[in-house]
């Protein structure tokens, strides 16, 4: 290795290797072990498109309640055969095959043609002090995507990524550890596809041929190898088993797809009531204001400012009267108050609830209440005191959490006072007696714990009310807890370009419900950039305006009436686009499909998709090609396969094909797919203001089907089967188009209204919606 900028050359440690297989035994009906001496390597196939590898070099596997993966139990058997011969195992499945060499042991996969993925190199497993890694073989053509929350641009390849929750504060796109530690990914070429899953809880590292060209080496600090495979051929394939695996999200509240606006801080009540009044008379929508750290009495979590909100209970009933929700924001950080009646500490400190040392001491940093103690949500206890303690705020009306600092982000010295950022000691005990574990393991989990406890504890204490949880911090499988968001963005044209390939690759990563800061958290917005950012946001599955403290004001009319009466029609247009956004969500909590996608995840064979990272579909039908630099008022926009239609003018145009779209300040250029069904209600000042009696349903000329779900918005009653869906077809017989209408399923009752089918161009049918079959002819 050369000697860079003084650094000295380093010897690296020698990899330890797995030996021959000395002999084979079917555990079970999913899993074969091979005994390869002191190393036991076990197979699990768990359906037919997902493949279990695990490797323990001292050949005892271990098992961890903390664990966030669907058990090897849980699975319904499948059928495979067993092939074996003098050189290797054969294991195949109704669509893959894996074989496994018996001399030097490496597991190789084919699809049913032969093709091979997610192969090992032939040095395949290895392990050596502190540290086990496994190699797999780059193939022609294949490109990289997921990983979790990742700066950047959309492909991955020849890059390393580092699984490690950290407070990423001025983050740019060389930024590695991030506030999101999820080891998945999805590899892609022209005709296959596979997702990994690296089942591993301490730090990790992906190495995607950049050390070695044609390798990805994923290496973990923990004692053995553990990762799952899944065969797509498509990404559609390969995230409904990966969210089968760890976790879907939950239908949200349909609230909170409207529009938050946020700041550090709406310091007292007096500014909440005109930040509301103020939405309201300017007739922007807005569902939900979030109040940050300032409204606690001296930053102590579940506790309010007397001085600037002097009657909390009071302020939200007045907000829920003009339509508003309020979310407040938590931490973990608990301030250290000996002999001050603060229950929070004193009843943390008696039950020993607290993070603690190896040596048995409490552990202490400093975060916003100065210094501070931490709940140790590893501990079951720890994490239903937690969710129970949001009743204090949930009884008074707060209708969603906001969980911040949970990486958790530490200081060793007062904030203002310099210092670095710490984590908890890495050898610090965490979790119940029974299943102890040291903070080496569990770090990457805090976050999750923190969002967990949160989530269990609202369903418990809201009376039948879905609530919202945001998340900063996060693990494989946060998406059945809370919403995530990317953490404190800068005011920059960068960031807002590289929003949506983070946003699509979280999305690729089973999290689905995510979103950015509009117009940026650090730094002050220009009028132009709030405007393009405000159009982008409007796609984002979470929709949220927030800046800091000491910056500008970034409310929607503080720029001047252009980027007002531009910010107005994009919310609005968010607002209309609610029926076919909320099925989204549907689609997301039923097979994990993302909400903002990537063209890739539906045009995987297009190359051209690849690394098309500023062009994004908000489902299956709508594509946005937005403007992310100053001065820009045209750009190029790739049209793939089939027919497109503009959003604005109605024009057509054939794909593949690029063409320049016309982008002035007031437009993002916006385009359907050909056959492309989008449900519109009748706009509203926010989602609850009247009963929807009416909606439109758009419809390009085309083939296409979609449904349409609906339910009440708010309860759990969609748990029990009380949800409506409605199906969508559209087709050309002869020189009409005929629309078919489905009779409306499930026991969501849905009162009378007016249904306005519209095929774009060619002209519009309207009905009395009672649910029955329909056939709409047109043209």
């Amino acid at each position: 290795m050369p000697q860079y900028f003084g650094k000295l050359q380093t010897t690296e440690q020698p990899w330890s290797t797995i030996d021959s297989v000395q002999s084979i035994n079917k555990i079970d009906d999913r899993t074969i072990h091979f005994n390869c001496g002191e190393t036991s390597l076990n197979i699990s196939i768990l359906a037919p498109n997902l493949v279990r590898v695990r490797m323990s070099p001292m050949g005892e596997f271990k098992s961890r309640s903390h664990s966030i993966t669907l058990p090897d139990e849980e699975w319904e058997i499948v059928p495979f055969e067993v092939r074996e011969t003098d050189e290797k195992i054969e294991i195949e499945t109704a669509q893959i095959l894996i074989s496994v060499k018996l001399s030097r042991p490496s597991v190789e996969c084919f699809d049913k043609s032969g093709k091979p993925f997610a192969s090992d190199c032939d040095r395949a497993m290895g392990w050596r002090a502190g540290a086990t890694a496994g190699w797999k073989r780059i193939e022609a053509d294949e490109h990289f995507y997921g990983f979790g929350q990742r700066t950047g641009f959309l492909d991955k390849l020849s890059e390393v990524k580092t699984n490690w929750t950290t407070d990423a504060l001025d983050y740019n796109s060389q930024t590695d550890e991030m506030y999101q530690a999820i080891a998945f990914y999805i590899a892609l070429n022209p005709d296959r596809a596979y997702g990994l899953f690296f089942n591993t809880t301490f730090w990790s590292q992906f190495d995607i041929g950049a050390e070695q060209l044609g390798v990805l080496r994923m290496e973990t600090r923990g004692p053995e190898l553990d990762y799952y495979i899944i065969y797509g051929p498509e990404p559609a394939q390969i995230l409904a088993t990966y969210t089968q695996l760890t976790g879907r999200m939950p239908m949200p509240p349909k609230w909170a797809l409207g529009y938050h606006q946020c700041r550090w801080s709406y310091e007292s009540e007096d500014i909440v009531r005109e930040l509301a009044r103020e939405f309201r008379d300017r007739a922007i929508p807005c569902d939900v204001i979030h109040l940050d750290i300032d409204y606690m009495r001296g930053y102590r979590v579940f506790t309010w400012s007397p001085e600037r909100f002097p009657d909390p209970a009071k302020l939200i009933a007045d907000l829920k009267a003009a339509g508003f929700k309020v979310v407040t924001i938590i931490d973990p950080g608990v301030k250290y108050e000996p002999e001050a009646n603060y229950e929070i500490f004193d009843r943390g400190v008696e039950n020993d609830y607290f993070v603690r040392t190896a040596e048995g001491k409490l552990f202490h940093g400093y975060v916003w209440p100065d210094k501070s103690v931490f709940p140790d949500f590893m501990k079951p206890e720890v994490r239903e005191w937690w969710g129970e303690l949001h009743q204090t705020l949930t009884e008074i009306g707060v209708a969603g959490i906001w969980n911040d600092m949970n990486e958790p982000a530490i200081a060793e010295r007062p904030f203002g006072d310099g210092g670095e950022h710490i984590f908890f000691p890495l050898d610090a005990p965490q979790g119940p007696e029974c299943d102890r574990a040291t903070h080496a393991e569990t770090h990457n989990l805090y976050g999750l714990m923190m969002a967990k406890a949160c989530a269990d504890g609202l369903r418990k204490v809201r009376s039948g009310d879905r609530s919202f949880v945001l998340t900063r911090s996060g693990f494989a499988g946060v998406q059945r807890y809370s919403s995530v968001w990317m953490g404190d963005n800068q005011s920059q044209w960068e960031h807002l370009e590289m929003s949506l390939p983070m946003l699509c690759n979280m999305g690729l990563s089973g999290v689905a419900f995510v979103g950015c800061d509009i117009g940026g958290f650090a730094g002050n917005a220009t009028a132009e950039m709030f405007a393009r950012w405000m159009q982008v946001g409007m796609l984002y599955p979470f929709m949220r305006g927030h800046s800091a403290m000491s910056t500008a004001q970034h409310e929607p009319w503080v720029f001047g009436d252009r980027t007002e009466k531009i910010c107005r029609e994009y919310i609005n247009l968010r607002y209309q686009l609610l029926p076919y956004i909320y099925t989204l969500f549907w689609e997301a909590a039923t097979a994990g499909t993302p909400i903002l996608r990537p063209l890739l995840y539906h045009f995987p064979r297009d190359r051209a998709t690849y690394h098309l990272y500023d062009q994004v579909l908000l489902g299956p039908s709508l594509m946005a090609a937005p403007v992310y630099r100053p001065g820009v008022e045209h750009r190029a926009v790739y049209l793939p396969e089939g027919t497109w239609f503009d959003w604005w003018t109605g024009e057509c145009y054939h794909g593949p094909t690029h063409i320049l779209a016309d982008a002035p300040l007031e437009r993002m250029p916006l385009y359907v797919r050909g056959g492309g069904i989008i449900a519109l209600a009748p706009l509203r000042q926010f989602v609850s203001e009247e009963a929807i009696d009416s909606l439109k349903m758009r419809i390009w000329p085309g083939t296409g089907e979609w449904t349409l779900y609906e339910d009440d918005g708010h309860s759990f009653e969609h748990e029990q089967g009380v949800w409506a869906t409605t199906n969508y077809q559209v087709y050309l017989e002869g020189d009409k188009t005929i629309v078919e209408i489905a009779a409306r399923e499930g026991e969501f009752a849905i009162l009378e209204r007016e249904v306005t089918v519209e095929v774009v161009g060619i002209g519009e049918q309207q009905f009395t919606d009672d649910g029955r079959v329909r056939r709409l002819t047109f043209g």
